[in-house]
């Protein structure tokens, strides 16, 4: 499949999956945009999430090269979907103890380690590390410039938990959008660079 198919993909796959998982916060009322056009989402939300999966399609190759392992797993069908039910249960945890950040930032975090420890392949801390920095770095600034808002925010405009959401989302990433990128799971060559 040429590269731009597969960036093609990516961007789908962002759009649709990161448009849902944000909706989760939006229909729990963990943050809001202030001019809702798609529902309770701004006109801006599916473009957004599916420039993330574009950009995260397009470097993944270099991350596995970078820290993966010489093979990266295939990651079927099945554990994509263990993957997607996880990041969802993050998510919801945010909305039910919305009263209580702390509790869900723990949480979060030993999941992540919890992960980290049990189920980890090489270069799982990259990926959780780099999303853990640049998405609340990137919320922080879309918040600031007032794309919307978080209902109680901690610091910068971001609630306390939402570093530890994001490395977790780091590696259902990896896991999800990896397979879709990697052309030749049978090669026992690093995955390259699209081309």
């Amino acid at each position: 499949m040429p590269a731009a198919a597969r960036l093609a993909i990516c961007f789908c796959l962002g759009a649709l999956l990161g448009t849902l998982l944000d909706g989760i916060h939006v229909y729990g009322d963990v943050e809001s945009y202030p001019d809702p056009a798609l529902g309770r989402w701004a006109w801006f939300v599916p473009l957004e999430f599916g420039a993330v999966g574009a950009l995260a399609g397009a470097l993944i190759p270099l991350m596995e090269r970078l820290a993966g392992p010489p093979r990266p797993p295939p990651w079927h069908v099945g554990l994509r979907i263990a993957e997607l039910a996880l990041i969802v249960a993050a998510y919801l945890s945010t909305v039910v103890l919305d009263e209580a950040p702390a509790v869900v930032t723990v949480g979060l975090i030993v999941l992540l380690a919890i992960r980290l420890t049990f189920r980890r392949v090489p270069g799982d801390w990259l990926y959780a590390l780099i999303a853990a920095v640049v998405g609340p770095v990137v919320e922080a600034t879309l918040s600031a410039a007032g794309a919307f808002d978080y209902a109680d925010p901690d610091v910068a405009g971001i609630p306390m938990w939402l570093p530890a959401l994001w490395a977790n989302g780091g590696l259902f990433i990896r896991r999800f959008f990896l397979p879709v990128v990697y052309r030749s799971r049978s090669s026992t060559s690093p995955p390259r660079a699209p081309t």
